[in-house]
């Protein structure tokens, strides 16, 4: 019996060293996201500027266009951009790849203000990196606690987050409104339900009108109004934004010698929905059948069924090529493609790609990136950028 009794306090002694391991564990975990909570605050009280630019497509050009235009206001300005390619833009311009610790994560915010802290910024310009509205508000609410919010359209896209109602992603994106703070928003995205959640948060709203311009030039008004509303007016804001570092993604539209042949490559890979698609697609003109690749993501079928009845509704037809998601040329056919109208790419290399797509062309035609950058999207347009070419169009 008392050895019984022993052992039986044996194992009390040990669950209770347990139950203090525990405690000691809780306390430490508690005690650390504490001071990793209050670093977080000082650093965004070191910055009494902090503009959270939100919306589906133009957000990494318009977060630059911000930055270069407060910069040349005299502000001590550090951005990020987290779209095409994340890149940190530092208080004298210059930019460098934004390093990531694993995958895309909205908690590199907390990284992001503590380099701006480091750096002596003022003002602090951030691309929204949330697309699932709990995780805008978190991410407004808790790690950016911006001064300004900037919105610059609720196309649809991200189908597969946030589901495809034609409301979502206004839904999503109007979390991104801060309360008390300001609001730019272009009068495409200006819906009346947006304007009563901005009034419900008591966001001062200045709708900036972007109709019939084309998507640089909407990106720079709003941009502009941004900067006036922090005291540097166009004349200053205007010429910086002209000398600004594009994005890697931006679109363009180049003629590029393809062996004897001259052909157009339009780089809309970063273009993820496709109202915007259309837009661009409606600012080159095409002789000829067009040829497309869609480089489709196996993550992303709605948008790449989406993307797919778009073309597939266009006249002529264009021929095209997929790269990526195996399931892509089945999906084609089901949009309305024939079965010759639709081809794997087969060249594995950016230059053969490119002399692939080129042989299926009109001499003079037009060959489109679509559907994804990253991969090899990123690659093809880094060998475009990289050939002899003339007769640049951009926008």
């Amino acid at each position: 019996m008392p050895s019984l009794l022993s052992g039986l306090a044996a194992e009390h002694i040990a669950d209770g060293r347990l139950l203090a391991i525990a405690l000691v564990a809780l306390a430490g975990c508690a005690i650390w996201l504490g001071v990793a909570a209050w670093r977080h605050r000082r650093n965004l009280r070191a910055m009494p500027v902090r503009i959270h630019v939100a919306g589906t497509r133009g957000k990494s050009t318009t977060t630059r266009l911000i930055a270069a235009g407060l910069r040349a206001g005299g502000r001590r300005v550090v951005a990020k951009t987290t779209g095409t390619a994340p890149r940190l833009i530092l208080p004298d311009g210059s930019e460098t790849p934004w390093r990531r610790r694993g995958p895309a994560s909205v908690r590199e915010q907390m990284r992001f203000f503590a380099q701006a802290a480091r750096c002596g910024a003022d003002t602090a310009v951030v691309e929204c990196m949330a697309i699932r509205p709990e995780l805008v508000a978190a991410s407004e609410t808790h790690l950016v606690r911006a001064t300004t919010a900037v919105i610059t359209n609720t196309r649809a896209d991200h189908f597969e987050e946030i589901g495809a109602h034609p409301d979502a992603a206004a839904d999503a994106v109007r979390w991104a409104i801060p309360a008390d703070g300001r609001l730019f928003i272009t009068a495409e995205a200006a819906t009346p339900a947006l304007h009563a959640f901005a009034a419900a948060r008591r966001a001062q709203v200045s709708v900036v009108d972007t109709a019939g311009l084309d998507a640089l030039a909407a990106d720079r008004a709003l941009a502009l109004a941004v900067c006036a509303a922090h005291g540097v007016p166009a004349e200053i804001a205007g010429p910086a934004m002209d000398a600004a570092a594009a994005d890697p993604g931006r679109f363009f539209a180049r003629a590029v010698a393809v062996g004897d042949k001259t052909v157009r490559f339009a780089n809309a890979f970063a273009c993820n929905d496709v109202t915007s698609l259309a837009l661009l697609w409606s600012m080159v003109a095409c002789a000829g059948t067009p040829v497309v690749l869609l480089n489709a993501r196996r993550d992303r079928p709605l948008r790449t069924r989406a993307f797919l009845a778009f073309l597939a509704a266009q006249v002529p037809s264009p021929q095209l090529f997929v790269v990526g998601d195996p399931l892509a040329p089945r999906l084609a056919r089901r949009a309305g493609f024939g079965r010759d109208a639709v081809r794997r790419l087969r060249a594995r290399t950016a230059a053969a790609a490119l002399a692939e797509l080129a042989a299926a062309a009109p001499s003079g035609g037009v060959i489109w990136g679509v559907g994804n950058y990253q991969g090899f999207g990123a690659r093809l347009v880094a060998h475009v950028t990289r050939a002899e070419s003339s007769g640049i169009a951009a926008c």
